[in-house]
């Protein structure tokens, strides 16, 4: 064979050999100045993804981790020497940094799984939800919510300042993030509040709930509005609770609010048309109560506070 055949022929098969190497996935992090932006609620982050080896490499999808996941589209396969960029958004964590591991699966026999990790600061000093409230709650029952908190020990967890609040610790989610658990149960008809003492890292949570008995109240608060005073009052309604009868006798007022009650449904509905005068400004501890007859305990209390009272529920 002569010396030019001989190597035409060599090439060719180093050309051949090349063409049936097996495909081999390079994952590489783009840097910070092409990187999107962190967010306040997480980060974005992109990778590209090249096909280093001989054959096409398969890409059959991407594992999503907690709080992540992709956000462009993969392509099915990429030939030898192409690449393509992959978009990823995460949530961000409670409190504390995190990383976050995405696999993608591919055709990559030493590498079928590759990782995708996206470190993420962390947001949210307080607890989440900021506030808690529990709604109507017959007397004697119980209502629970979870808290996530970035604190939850023993220590940074105070009592609650009302009995008819109760706080379980609770093991850590999946995703590391610590929590509590909250019981509300009602003793006493009528809206009731109390603080979660999460600590100097945690801060404090408002927790609010309405018991009822026999009869619940919407609002289960008066609020003065802000425009108008007293002058301006909702009226309030007064329902039974399930498979009871509506009986309503005398109802106290305090000072600068009267009202007129009225019959909507005979036994079932009533509604409360309040009237007012003078300016938002209420004594402390005003209520309106509501008796079952003209003696006796009040059937319920409805709560007076003024307009710049940051701390009414939504009830």
């Amino acid at each position: 064979m002569r010396r030019v055949e001989l190597v035409v022929l060599l090439v060719a098969l180093a050309g051949a050999c090349g063409r049936s190497d097996p495909p081999r996935l390079k994952v590489t992090a783009l840097p910070p100045d092409t990187q999107a932006s962190t967010r306040p609620t997480g980060a974005d982050a992109r990778f590209q993804l090249r096909n280093i080896g001989g054959l096409p490499l398969a890409l059959d999808g991407v594992v999503s981790a907690c709080g992540c996941a992709a956000t462009s589209r993969l392509p099915e396969a990429l030939a030898s020497g192409a690449s393509a960029v992959l978009g990823v958004r995460c949530r961000a964590p409670l409190g504390v940094p995190a990383v976050r591991e995405l696999r993608l699966r591919s055709s990559d026999p030493g590498n079928p799984e590759t990782p995708l990790r996206v470190t993420l600061a962390g947001v949210g000093a307080g607890p989440d939800p900021a506030t808690l409230y529990f709604g109507y709650v017959a007397l004697g029952a119980e209502e629970a919510r979870e808290v996530v908190v970035p604190v939850a020990t023993p220590a940074a967890v105070s009592a609650l300042a009302h009995a008819e609040f109760t706080i379980d610790t609770l093991p850590p989610r999946a995703d590391g993030a610590n929590r509590v658990r909250v019981r509300f149960t009602p003793r006493v008809p009528g809206i009731t509040r109390a603080t979660l003492d999460l600590g100097a890292s945690g801060g404090p949570l408002p927790v609010t709930g309405v018991g009822y008995d026999r009869v619940m109240a919407f609002p289960a608060e008066l609020r003065i509005p802000r425009a108008t005073g007293a002058a301006g009052l909702p009226s309030i309604a007064l329902v039974a609770a399930a498979g009871g009868r509506l009986a309503l006798g005398r109802i106290d007022y305090p000072p600068g609010i009267s009202g007129e009650l009225r019959t909507v449904i005979p036994g079932k509905q009533a509604r409360l048309v309040l009237r007012g005068r003078g300016g938002a400004d209420v004594a402390p501890g005003a209520a309106i109560r509501i008796h079952a007859d003209a003696t006796g305990e009040p059937l319920l209390t409805i709560p007076v506070v003024g307009s710049g009272d940051p701390t009414a529920p939504p009830a």
